[in-house]
């Protein structure tokens, strides 16, 4: 960890020189070059950044392009302020709040380097340790096939392009392989939130809808060619829009990492709702970063973000105002129940699985 933090302090410099800035209706154009190499941010993948770390932090409607090398130009992020309905974020908190607080342990390097305090209690040992991953012993002291990473408050909705790990467990315990041969040669399913909530499923419609018009107004090539792509595959469509599948986390700080599985030829959406039973809501931070061009984004209720997903990204601590206490990766499992949260963040991301195509 010595050696990451040092990564970090290295390359620190004044990256506000590297900045244009030019106003066009109001939205501010950021034009931004590295402040680290490829090389040295994969070096700090699984790691944790504060707002320190940051030299920009964009609270306005803007645009950023970031630079490479030779010049070239390439959309890192837009993000406007207050455009989704509040009453349509309201139904859809309501109707995601109870999933999105499901812990689970599949979010890899997003929950940081695999720790066994973070790890569930029916996790004896791990005997076969990645960085993110790992084997374990479960309680009949045999090792389970499966890999396991941090907790996390992240769970999946709509529609997925791999079998339940869950289901594929049961039928290796039976081993049905005929079963298993079919399930891995059509792998799109239905979400048990999707197929067990139908109503609170219906509840979040209006939502996807109005996301993907934002989508398609700011970011109209690439939606063009997602919404191509989703409508191959109907049966694995929310609703006509150029989403498959959405991951909603809960009050949850993203360590860094790269999104992966999704179409290429997208680009990513971000959204983050607030519990609306709170008159006030009393928390700050949670900003989403690129590290590597010192740049974040404070993103709250009804904002909407579209971000390149594939360049290493973040969050920042989450600060409950009353206490100044801290929600941080590295509080999860049993920590996390003990601690005592005065408020709700929920972020919604939204996309298109690649694998999809695979099942047309």
């Amino acid at each position: 960890m010595k050696q990451e933090k040092d990564v970090k302090k290295d390359v620190k410099k004044d990256v506000k020189k590297d900045v244009k800035k030019d106003v066009k209706k109001d939205v501010k154009i950021y034009e931004i070059k590295p402040k680290m190499t490829d090389n040295e941010i994969s070096h700090l993948e699984g790691s944790y950044f504060t707002e320190n770390d940051f030299d920009i932090i964009i609270d306005e409607d803007a645009d950023v392009y970031r630079l490479d090398e030779k010049g070239h130009k390439y959309l890192l992020l837009k993000i406007r302020k207050n455009v989704i309905n509040k009453r349509v974020c309201k139904k859809t908190f309501l109707a995601l709040e109870e999933e999105a607080k499901k812990p689970h342990t599949n979010r890899g390097a997003a929950a940081g380097l695999l720790t066994k305090r973070k790890l569930p209690p029916y996790v004896k040992e791990i005997v076969a340790k990645g960085k993110f991953r790992g084997k374990y012993l479960g309680h009949n002291d045999r090792i389970r096939k499966d890999d396991i990473s941090n907790l996390s408050m992240s769970s999946i909705i709509g529609f997925y392009d791999q079998i339940d790990r869950n289901y594929y467990r049961r039928l290796s315990q039976k081993k049905d392989k005929r079963n298993i041969i079919i399930n891995k040669m059509v792998p799109c399913r239905m979400t048990k939130f999707t197929k067990d909530q139908p109503k609170k499923w219906e509840d979040t419609f209006d939502f996807f809808k109005a996301i993907d018009k934002q989508f398609k107004l700011l970011v109209p090539e690439s939606h063009k060619k997602q919404l191509e792509q989703a409508s191959k595959t109907p049966n694995f469509q929310i609703l006509d829009t150029a989403f498959s599948t959405a991951t909603i986390n809960y009050n949850w700080q993203t360590a860094l990492h790269r999104d992966a599985g999704d179409f290429e030829g997208g680009f990513g959406n971000l959204v983050i709702l607030e519990d609306p039973k709170k008159h006030r809501q009393n928390w700050t931070g949670g900003y989403l970063g690129f590290p590597q061009y010192g740049i974040c984004v404070n993103i709250r209720n009804g904002d909407f973000l579209a971000m390149d997903v594939h360049q290493w990204h973040a969050n920042t601590p989450i600060i409950q105002e009353k206490t100044g206490e801290e929600k941080t990766g590295e509080q999860t499992g049993e920590k996390l129940k003990k601690f005592k949260l005065d408020y709700s963040r929920l972020s919604v991301v939204s996309y298109l699985r690649k694998n999809m195509i695979k099942c047309s």
